[in-house]
């Protein structure tokens, strides 16, 4: 699994957790989208800052967490983990540019499937 994807997903989300929006720059690419329950969360590293905010806003005390890294794929530069927030976990998959920075981040929230 590359040490590189790993770290660079840690720092997003230790920065999101930490809520300093200022260092997603050393993170995410200018053009970064993320996509959400199928929908267009935001399209650029500016709509993201605001995305998050509005997010740490509505829920100041959620927590963001990786819960394990799943799948590091070297030829699509891609790095699947399951994230946990407020008691959600989302099973995301981050794409990195050739910079090395996300470009794109994929989460669809995980099921439980109970028994009936």
């Amino acid at each position: 699994m590359s040490e590189t994807h790993k770290k660079v997903v840690q720092q997003f989300i230790q920065a999101l957790d930490a809520h300093h929006l200022h260092d997603l720059d050393s993170v995410l690419e200018h053009y970064v989208e993320k996509i959400e329950h199928s929908n267009i969360a935001y399209k650029n590293i500016e709509e993201a800052r605001e995305y998050y905010f509005k997010e740490h806003e509505a829920n100041p005390s959620a927590q963001w967490k990786i819960v394990e890294y799943q799948q590091d794929d070297q030829y699509n530069d891609t790095l699947t983990a399951r994230v946990s927030r407020d008691h959600h976990i989302y099973h995301t998959t981050y794409t990195f540019s050739s910079g090395g920075k996300i470009e794109k981040i994929h989460s669809v929230p995980e099921h439980h499937h109970n028994a009936e």
